[in-house]
């Protein structure tokens, strides 16, 4: 089962890549398993974004160096931050949270787009494939279809999260491209019964971590908890800080 989940991953990642590629990096398990399949195949830059004492810029950097690969760190502070969320509520006027999930994906693709780079890897489809909300184990506590569920939000991504930062993306003059969003892909994992995808509640995602050491993933990237971009990148402090401004500077457009 695991050899041929690598094989498909490896495929999809195969295809997303350029001579020269970017990669949206975090130091976590999706951006991390990226990077070790694609730098085999392509000069390979990691870009992360957050604050100066965040989780993500502190584990991107021991993974960067892991794996040998150059990162650019771009740290935010609160002035960064809200010019940011100016920025893409100006092209995505959505609520609150959406625009904060976007900020550091900005920074990245503006600062690949810098560097020369035409195409950036994200790890979006990778929470639904593999388990990687604590909500879907809520979900199946309160005794709802969490098979269904997965494969509607998977369904839903193109026109949803993928589709936000391909604009994002689009905006900062760089192309988004997304190995785990794959129907090949998809329909090998939702054959695996729904109890062994969630086998790891702790560390979450045991399929992908069991995928990741064929591939050969750093121990530090599968032994990594999963934290919520904008947690990770330490954005959501100074959003909660400023919603009540941002929220009356820039109110949601239905």
């Amino acid at each position: 089962m695991f050899p041929e989940l690598v094989k498909a991953l490896e495929k999809n990642t195969e295809e997303c890549l350029e001579d020269r590629i970017a990669i949206a990096f975090s130091g976590g398990l999706d951006s991390t398993t990226l990077a070790t399949i694609a730098k085999k195949r392509s000069e390979v830059f990691l870009f992360c974004a957050g604050t100066e004492q965040s989780d993500d810029l502190a584990h991107a950097e021991k993974l960067a160096a892991e794996l040998s690969l150059p990162l650019e760190k771009l740290i935010l502070d609160e002035k960064r931050i809200l010019e940011i969320y100016g920025k893409i509520h100006s092209f995505y006027p959505g609520n609150l949270l959406k625009i904060e999930i976007g900020i550091p994906l900005y920074a990245v693709c503006e600062a690949a787009k810098k560097k020369g780079l035409g195409a950036i890897l994200f790890g979006s489809g990778s929470e639904e494939l593999f388990v990687g909300y604590d909500r879907y184990y809520r979900y199946l506590e309160e005794g709802k279809d969490l098979e269904k569920i997965l494969q509607e939000e998977f369904g839903k991504l193109r026109d949803g999260d993928i589709s936000m930062v391909r604009k994002i993306a689009y905006k900062c003059g760089i192309e988004a491209r997304f190995p785990f969003y794959s129907r090949e892909l998809a329909g090998l994992v939702f054959q695996i019964p729904l109890e062994e995808r969630m086998a790891e509640r702790e560390l979450k995602k045991g399929i992908l971590r069991e995928m990741g050491k064929l591939i050969g993933v750093p121990k530090l990237a599968l032994e990594r908890k999963k934290k919520a971009a904008q947690y990770g990148s330490g954005v959501h402090k100074t959003i909660l800080k400023n919603s009540e401004k941002l929220n009356r500077d820039f109110p949601e457009r239905k």
